[in-house]
């Protein structure tokens, strides 16, 4: 099947300028036709086609434009700012970008003119958006870093929170995900600081879309529990629903398509979900995909031709959407032996693949043109600023010219001196410095030298150890004895192989956890006969080098949970499944070793357990100060969270 990551739900956050107490729209009439003043009669114009940028997108336009026509006769520059960046959100809606770019720029002049900061940084982050709903995501993030810059200049910080949570979404599209990650975490201290139930319901989503757009499902699904937790408290109920219908595109992804029907199945039941037809359209998409999986061809048939009739589907990614709807009907339609309606829809399917490949590519050109062209207008701009400066310091008094170059070359002649004598210290500490650095250069050599060679008969020691307990296998019946041996024997293999890692590959201080991980691995497999086409072994290990001090007691814990897995959850079969991913989170390690096994039997405490094995687990869980999940269904699931993890350090401090 398919993967649906470009079609997760994720939402922008935007945080709009207050206006205080919400007027009834029979008042703003009221204001804008019988106003006292001009002023009054604008302010109520403005705020008309604010209110109805959501209801009518078009009426929107009619009262903007009529609050431009009467701004342009008053000298207020920062309310004409106002009515120009609200004019520009209802052509956006209309998608008349050229008009609504146009707006946006004088209002962003008019801001910097007038030094209107707040007026400034809503005028750039409606640029940002106009460009993403046009698919321009260059400049979006062009334009989303200039009200980043000009927010945190006046510490709006639920406005600062929601550029970082766009920015990353940006980055998320542009598969730029540790980027994302970072953005989107910025984002996450502020919203939860403020703990409000939507944002922290929207911004878990955003942080799930990025994993499972690497198809790390895992984590992706972790984080949606989060948002879906907050989204049931959260005022907004399509907030809930779009992290459902997540869910479901993860579970798809993952293959399990019943568990993703039911997911759907929550989103299908809602009152009038048809209504909502960017929400509706994903979702008879992800319930077409699932029932293909389950090879239910009917019913996948169905719910592609529904999406297909709809009226709008799915905003900007309509094309995108169709495409989709072609490709399943076509793979349905051939599973079916209908190859002539299989045909006539995988041309569809082509034909639509084709017109976004030409979309992308004059994206791409406006994209370049749009970048020329704000570089230009920045430019003027910034000419203009020059301008005004000029003019301001020729109207200063000529006396306090005078004083000022005065002071100025004083300061000048008493700092060339101390620059001389500074000169003639630093020359002599140079040298000084040279030779100690020569000194303490050798040193470090030395030491790294010795400390390289400490790691390397530390390796010996330990496989003459496991040699030792190898041969001394060889001459014990009893099987309890030898099997305690040949624990043993794997224990100290471990962490061999992280000396031995720290010696050949001369990184003194940390190794790759995803090359360790996978020898540890292989050797347990070759340790217990596992013949790797009956036990297949997936691996998801994030890109960290971890401080030695970390490596012994994770590969020890890795070690027991591998071993136990493998001589207990395939027990009378011949397939089986394993699974070992450690991710980072938030100053966090995650670890978990998961089977599609037997399970953990009835009436086995796995915490109160007296066995050597687990006694060493207890220990380190007990030194990293981690907390330990088990979960039994379904195979065996174990998670440890390690808090407050050290990656790789120098070698000397």
């Amino acid at each position: 099947m398919k993967l649906i990551g470009i079609l997760f739900i994720f939402l922008f956050i935007c945080h709009l300028p207050s206006y205080g107490q919400v007027p009834s729209l029979d008042s703003l009439e009221a204001m804008a036709y019988h106003g006292t003043t001009d002023s009054m009669k604008i302010e109520g114009l403005y705020k008309l086609c604010f209110n109805y940028l959501s209801i009518d997108p078009q009426k929107a336009v009619l009262y903007g434009e009529e609050a431009l026509l009467l701004s342009n006769k008053a000298p207020n520059e920062i309310l004409l700012a106002k009515v120009l960046n609200n004019l520009a959100q209802a052509y956006d809606l209309q998608r008349n970008f050229k008009k609504s770019r146009a707006l946006l720029q004088k209002a962003i002049y008019l801001s910097i003119k007038e030094k209107d900061d707040e007026g400034l940084g809503n005028a750039q982050n409606n640029m940002a958006l106009s460009y993403y709903l046009e698919g321009q995501l260059d400049s979006s993030l062009f334009w989303h870093y200039r009200a980043l810059e000009t927010r945190t200049k006046i510490g709006n910080i639920l406005q600062i929170a929601d550029t970082h949570n766009n920015i990353g979404i940006l980055f998320s599209l542009t598969k730029a995900y540790k980027n994302a990650l970072f953005h989107l975490n910025e984002a996450l201290k502020i919203y939860a600081s403020h703990k409000d139930t939507n944002d922290l319901a929207n911004i878990y989503s955003n942080i799930a879309d990025v994993y499972q757009r690497q198809k790390k499902y895992d984590s992706a699904v972790h984080f949606l529990h989060i948002a879906i937790n907050y989204a049931k408290f959260a005022s907004s109920p399509n907030l809930l629903k779009n992290a459902y219908l997540n869910m479901g595109f993860c579970y798809n992804g993952k293959q399990e398509y019943n568990t993703a029907l039911a997911y759907f199945k929550r989103i299908e039941s809602s009152s009038n979900i048809e209504k909502d037809v960017t929400v509706y359209s994903y979702l008879l998409l992800g319930l077409s995909d699932a029932y293909l999986g389950l090879h239910n061809y009917s019913l996948a048939i169905s719910y592609a031709k529904q999406g297909i009739q709809l009226p709008s589907v799915g905003d900007n990614n309509k094309l995108e959407l169709f495409s989709y709807y072609y490709k399943n009907l076509s793979d349905a339609y051939e599973a079916q032996g209908n190859l002539s309606n299989a045909l006539l829809y995988y041309k569809l399917y082509k034909s639509v693949t084709d017109s976004l490949r030409t979309e992308e590519n004059i994206h791409s050109l406006n994209d370049l043109a749009a970048k020329y062209e704000s570089k230009q207008k920045d430019q003027q701009i910034e000419i203009l600023n020059k301008d005004n400066e000029l003019k301001t310091l020729a109207l200063k008094d000529k006396k306090n010219i005078i004083i000022f170059y005065s002071i100025g070359l004083i300061v000048m002649v008493f700092s060339l001196g101390s620059i001389l004598l500074l000169y003639f210290n630093k020359e002599k500490l140079n040298h000084e410095l040279a030779e100690k650095n020569k000194l303490i250069t050798q040193s470090l050599a030395d030491k790294e030298v010795l400390l390289k060679e400490i790691h390397h008969r530390v390796k010996n020691n330990l496989q003459v150890i496991s040699s030792l307990l190898n041969l001394q296998s060889k001459t014990i019946q009893d099987e309890n004895a030898l099997i305690a041996l040949k624990e043993a024997r794997d224990r100290v293999k471990a962490m061999a192989i992280i000396h031995q890692n720290l010696y050949v590959e001369g990184n003194i201080a940390g190794i790759d956890m995803h090359e360790y991980i996978e020898k540890l691995i292989n050797n347990l497999f070759s340790s217990y006969n596992i013949d790797e086409a009956n036990i297949q072994l997936k691996m998801e290990v994030d890109p960290i080098q971890l401080d030695i001090d970390y490596l012994i007691p994770i590969g020890l814990i890795l070690n027991e949970l591998i071993s136990n897995a493998l001589k207990y959850a395939f027990k009378g079969r011949e397939k089986g499944t394993l699974e070992v991913t450690l991710h980072t989170w938030q100053n966090k390690l995650i670890l978990q070793v998961k089977d599609d096994g037997i399970g953990i039997p009835n009436g086995i405490d796995f915490k109160h357990l007296s066995t050597m094995g687990y006694q060493l687990i207890d220990s380190f869980i007990k030194k990293l100060k981690a907390e330990l999940y088990i979960d039994g269904s379904n195979g065996t699931t174990i998670t440890l969270i390690i808090p407050n993890y050290h990656t790789k350090t120098a070698v000397y401090e």
